[in-house]
């Protein structure tokens, strides 16, 4: 049992190399290898490196016809532009917010949108050259700033969408997103973000949010358990395999799913440090969690066993990936 894989902007994040050798075998060529591994890092991929990585998937195929391949590029299209992944989605009834996509303001205007809403691009990540827009002189302030990145940003298929704003304030008004981890057919994990904004991201925790970390991560777990077959087949209906959900849960615990990033950052182990390399900053999160790890762990087991043990968190992905396939 071999496989291979190809990536571009792509590393082997911490104990994953030694987890895939552990399941999958020794690294062979493109001709020989049983399984295909893709690992490009999405926001790198322009229409080149798409065509040739095709082209490259075919050749594979052709030469290995029961050859297996993990994240396929003919799944591409749902990584990297959100409208088609939340077209998928809503296919098979699975939540995720409205969303249209536009040329103009009249688009929007004549949607039938309702305020609040986000304008940005489809294949933004992080929230770059993301607006909140709660009222028509919002719209006019925004929009040029987003044709503007239509502009400079075009990449595949680029597109400026207007997504549902989902309110997921908690208590004293912070706000929280969810990472979650989906390999083959498990749930492996997933973590709390919490934030002052609505863009809820790990640096911007502070000391005055731990009591909602814990509290999130604990509901975290609850969502994943009852939601757990729905979080499966929202990889399994884009065809892919090993991927990170973004998704956010509104005041009633109703998850939607906003997007799959199949190379989530996990910790680079050239530029971030243990004990976690990812959480590495900010510092005060990383503190706490060492600091306070006896509790901590007791209270979020899934956080501590299943994603700051990176080499338990590999071995869990690759483990269910190899079961599945």
């Amino acid at each position: 049992m071999s496989f291979c894989y190809a990536g571009v902007s792509s590393y082997w994040r911490p104990y994953e190399l030694e987890a895939a050798k552990a399941f999958f075998g020794s690294e062979a060529t493109i001709d020989d290898a049983d399984y295909f591994f893709w690992r490009h890092n999405t926001e790198s991929v322009n229409n080149t490196i798409l065509q040739r990585s095709l082209e490259i998937e075919s050749r594979y195929l052709n030469a290995n016809p029961n050859g297996k391949i993990i994240n396929p590029m003919s799944s591409f299209c749902y990584t990297n532009n959100k409208d088609l992944c939340f077209s998928r989605w809503q296919e098979e009834g699975i939540r995720s917010p409205k969303f249209i996509t536009f040329n103009s303001k009249q688009d929007i205007l004549d949607s039938g949108l309702i305020y609040p809403f986000l304008i940005r691009l489809n294949d933004g990540v992080t929230g770059e050259d993301t607006f909140l827009v709660t009222n028509e002189k919002e719209l006019d302030k925004f929009l040029p700033m987003v044709d503007a990145a239509y502009s400079r940003n075009k990449r595949i298929e680029t597109k400026k969408i207007a997504v549902e704003f989902i309110d997921t304030s908690i208590r004293d008004n912070f706000k929280t997103s969810f990472r979650i981890i989906v390999a083959g057919k498990s749930v492996i994990v997933g973590y709390a973000r919490i934030s002052d904004d609505w863009l809820a991201i790990t640096k911007q925790f502070t000391d005055n949010k731990k009591e909602h970390f814990v509290e999130q991560n604990k509901r975290l777990e609850k969502l994943i358990f009852n939601n757990y077959d729905e979080l499966v087949r929202s990889v399994s209906v884009l065809g892919l395999h090993h991927v990170g959900i973004d998704a956010i849960a509104d005041k009633d615990d109703n998850l939607y799913f906003l997007e799959v990033q199949p190379f989530y950052f996990c910790g680079n182990t050239n530029r971030t440090s243990p004990p976690f390399w990812n959480p590495y900053k900010p510092p005060e999160l990383v503190k706490w969690l060492v600091d306070d790890k006896e509790y901590l762990s007791q209270e979020m087991p899934m956080y501590y066993s299943n994603w700051l043990n990176k080499r338990n968190h590999f071995n869990l992905c690759y483990k269910s990936l190899k079961e599945s396939l």
